[in-house]
């Protein structure tokens, strides 16, 4: 019995001093903190008022409850922008009639829309400047916009008399119309560039062979690499393409018609 537990004694340690010593298994290092920040930059351009001619003869003077019957057989209005003229003459008290029997005529004789040359537009300068300003004024100091004028004209008829009354011409661009500068969305984030290399590093290290290894040459946990990132630019605001401009075309030829109709004196 004596000899049998010396034996096991001595079988237990001849087996530890066969065991290698290896190193403790490594950490996947906790990841830092990263940033994120939203900068908006925007880009103006000159712009100007509507250009509007209006001339009222005095020979017929137009009064609330006169009849208006409108005629637009010479362009291609849509119901919308009838029903526009519409209400901007009853808000002068005029009464709108579709017969022959009016007091007067309200002949639409232009709805154009054509495209004019390109509208520059050029980065403002933040209250607080930052690196990635720097950077966009390197990149884009400036965009060049699309830029569609739409034009509008009519003239009001005495239908008894067949006297020309008042007669109005307006036109405005899209730059102007909208008026609103174009606004950029960026945004600025840190991000771990080496984050799969530093884990496999790991992996790597933690296999008994390597650990062993490391019993008597230690290693260094590579560092994670930091590197800020800026996303692609988002518009927030205005248009600028030749589709974004085009769908203003409705609201532009509104806008102008009631400018004009607006211009007419009612007693």
């Amino acid at each position: 019995m004596r000899f049998l537990l010396i034996f096991i004694t001595l079988a237990f340690s001849f087996g530890c001093s066969l065991t290698p010593e290896m190193a403790p298994k490594l950490n996947v290092p906790p990841k830092p903190i990263l940033s994120k920040e939203i900068y908006q930059l925007s880009y103006s351009t000159e712009l100007d008022s509507a250009r509007i001619k209006s001339v009222q003869l005095p020979a017929h003077p137009i009064e609330k409850t006169n009849s208006v019957r409108i005629v637009a057989d010479k362009v291609a209005m849509t119901d919308t922008l009838k029903s526009h003229i519409e209400r901007a003459l009853k808000k002068h008290g005029l009464k709108i009639v579709t017969t022959k029997k009016a007091d007067y005529v309200l002949n639409i004789h232009q709805l154009d829309l054509t495209f004019g040359p390109n509208k520059t537009y050029v980065l403002n300068a933040p209250k607080t400047s930052h690196a990635l300003y720097q950077l966009v004024t390197q990149k884009s100091p400036s965009y060049q916009c699309s830029n569609i004028i739409a034009s509008v004209s009519m003239r009001l008829t005495h239908i008894a008399s067949s006297d020309v009354v008042w007669f109005a011409k307006s036109s405005i661009d899209s730059a102007s119309f909208q008026g609103i500068p174009l606004q950029f969305s960026y945004t600025k984030e840190q991000k771990i560039t080496n984050e799969h290399d530093v884990v496999s590093f790991i992996v790597s290290q933690n296999t008994e062979q390597a650990r062993i290894a490391r019993a008597d040459t230690p290693v260094d946990v590579p560092k994670y690499i930091v590197e800020d990132v800026i996303s692609e630019p988002q518009k927030v605001a205005g248009a600028c393409t030749e589709t974004e401009v085009s769908a203003l075309s409705s609201a532009m030829h509104q806008q102008l018609a009631a400018v004009l109709i607006d211009k007419i004196n009612v007693l």
